[in-house]
């Protein structure tokens, strides 16, 4: 019997088995699915809420200036041009909920600590006048 424990692997998030609302209209965000045709070279995990809101998994808590690119990105359909030209505040409002606000299987939220947590970023498209 040895007394040095062995080490396992740390765990991945898992963004998309994880029921999360959102933080719009504070309905259930669809599984996020894995999308090549954004800013992400690796792919990135998004999708779009009934609401009209975009969202993407950023699932290591340090890349949220990439995850709000492929958010803007997916916001407008792949318009890369579109994309980069829109202002916040003024053609679209953000908001961010940590995976820690995610409801896991036992219907309870979910627990942790950390500096660096896994966040969703989601934004939506304000109404042009």
């Amino acid at each position: 019997m040895s007394l040095l424990k062995k080490k396992r692997a740390p765990a991945r998030p898992r963004a998309i088995t994880l029921r999360i609302g959102c933080p719009f209209c504070f309905e259930w965000l669809p599984a996020a699915e894995t999308r090549y045709d954004l800013f992400s070279v690796e792919g990135c995990q998004g999708g779009r809420c009934q609401c009209g809101a975009a969202f993407v998994v950023d699932e290591t808590g340090r890349l949220g200036g990439q995850a709000l690119l492929d958010a803007q990105l997916l916001a407008c359909d792949g318009d890369m041009e579109r994309a980069l030209k829109l202002d916040a505040n003024k053609d679209f409002e953000v908001k961010t909920r940590n995976l820690r606000e995610a409801v896991g299987k036992g219907g309870r939220p979910l627990s942790g600590h950390g500096y660096l947590e896994p966040k969703i970023w989601a934004i939506k498209l304000k109404l042009s006048e």
